[in-house]
Formats: C-alpha cells, structure tokens, sequence
C-alpha cells in the first residue's frame, strides 16, 4: 500500500507541465511534439486558445469549438507571431494584472507577457479565419 501511494504521488507530480522561461529554446521544446496549447489569456476577460494537434487545429473561445485541418502557410503564420511574442516579452508586467500568453504541452508550460496589452490576437484570428466563426 505504501508504494502504491508513491506511485501515485510520482506519477502526479510528472504529469504536471514544468513551468520554463519564455525563450526560443523552450517555446521550440514545445512545438517539437506537434501536439501543444497556445492561448491567450486577456486580462478580465474570455480565454480563447489555439491546439495544434499533428495536421489540424481547434480554436476554443465563447462560442463553440472548431476544429479544421492547418495548412503549410498557417503554421509558419503562426509561428512567426508566437516569435513576435516571445522577441516582446517583459519581466515588468506581471500575468495577474496584464493580458498574457501560455504555451504548453503536457511536459512544459511558457507564460508570456508582452509589452502590447494584447499584441493583436484577433489579428490573427481574422487571418486563419477563425474569428467569424459561429458568429451567426
């Protein structure tokens, strides 16, 4: 019974995502795995959240959630925004009193606190085409 206990307690503690600073190394940890969150958390408001798993994306906000598959142009549009992100990010914001930006998977997890309120989120929304859906 005891290690059963330890088991658990161990298993627990390793499926927990290790907080890492938001630096190119550890985002790319993160995309690695082709299996990853990246949301944006606006402060006092509705999180909404982009998971990329293999070739297909699902988009969670206040409406319901889509899934669609993710093209070649859309991965690297997306990339190029979550470097603009990280390339942003400041120590002199802190994620409770500021909008903020999580990475993760299920090993690692990257909070990002740009010097931009919100460095344009819905920008990007409305390019994948994400941002009109389940509007009507």
């Amino acid at each position: 019974m005891k290690y059963s206990k330890i088991l658990i307690i161990v298993i627990l503690v390793a499926a927990c995502a290790q907080k890492v600073e938001p630096t190119v190394e550890n985002v790319n940890k993160i995309f690695i795995s082709k299996d990853f969150t990246f949301e944006f958390v606006p402060y006092n408001g509705i999180k909404k959240s982009l998971s990329f798993r293999s070739d297909y994306l699902v988009y969670k906000s206040e409406r319901p959630t889509f899934r669609r598959d993710i093209s070649y142009d859309e991965v690297l549009l997306i990339n190029d925004y979550i470097q603009k992100i990280v390339d942003r990010h400041t120590t002199k914001l802190d994620p409770e009193t500021a909008s903020y930006y999580v990475i993760k998977n299920t090993a690692y997890k990257v909070v990002i606190v740009p010097d931009q309120e919100d460095y344009y989120f819905d920008a990007l929304l409305k390019t994948l085409k994400l941002d009109t859906l389940n509007s009507k």
